[in-house]
């Protein structure tokens, strides 16, 4: 699953912007629909194995907060089937790194995150960053790619504090959102309908 020729790609806050030091990269029609199809299938399949979504504490253990945090997560590691996608995702991300961030990196170490917030849950994830204790500090690039067609869902808007006040990043079905992990984002609760998405975080050395 290579990027399709002529695919949008920009760089930027929110998303306007070029070159080193922005805030994002966004880049559209280069996720294929059959990945899209796979992994909600995935998801839909391992549904009675999912587990609700964690948050990290500062002695790096993990507990549910459902104040901070609803959704349904299951896990996809490296397949057959699945490594067009995790190619897919380190391609797109070295030509992100190069134009825009200039981190240092060195792979992916965790699996695929797929996250189900429900209306009838009140699915959401509050105000959070990607990065924290343990592992979880080499976290340095966050992909985010929804697996829903906005018209399905109401509320669940992608929010990210990229100066003194959040902005909305739209969520269109399988755009590829890429920013740093320390950034401020959330998930606004789901009023109607599904919202899965797909997340996977790009590791490297610490920052210095």
């Amino acid at each position: 699953m290579n990027a399709a020729a002529g695919a949008a790609w920009r760089a930027g806050a929110a998303p306007a912007g070029e070159g080193r030091g922005a805030t994002t990269c966004v880049a559209d029609g280069v996720f294929p629909q059959a990945a899209i199809e796979y992994l909600n299938r995935f998801a839909a399949t391992n549904e009675q194995a999912a587990r609700s979504g964690s948050v990290a504490r500062a002695d790096m253990s993990h507990h549910v907060a459902r104040h901070v945090r609803r959704s349904d997560i299951v896990w996809l590691g490296e397949t057959p089937e699945s490594r067009p996608i995790y190619e897919l995702i380190v391609n797109l991300v070295a030509r992100a790194n190069a134009q825009a961030f200039g981190f240092d990196l060195s792979g992916l170490d965790e699996p695929l995150q797929l996250a189900t917030y429900r209306a009838d849950d009140n699915g959401f994830y509050g105000w959070h960053v990607d990065t924290g204790a343990g592992r979880l500090a080499n976290r340095k690039i966050s992909v985010v790619v929804p697996l829903t067609d906005p018209a399905a869902y109401e509320g669940g808007e992608f929010e990210a504090f990229f100066d003194n006040e959040p902005a909305l990043v739209p969520m269109p079905l399988g755009r590829v959102v890429m920013f740093p992990s320390y950034l401020l984002h959330r998930v606004k609760p789901v009023t109607r309908g599904v919202r899965r998405s797909l997340a996977i975080w790009i590791s490297g050395p610490p920052f210095r």
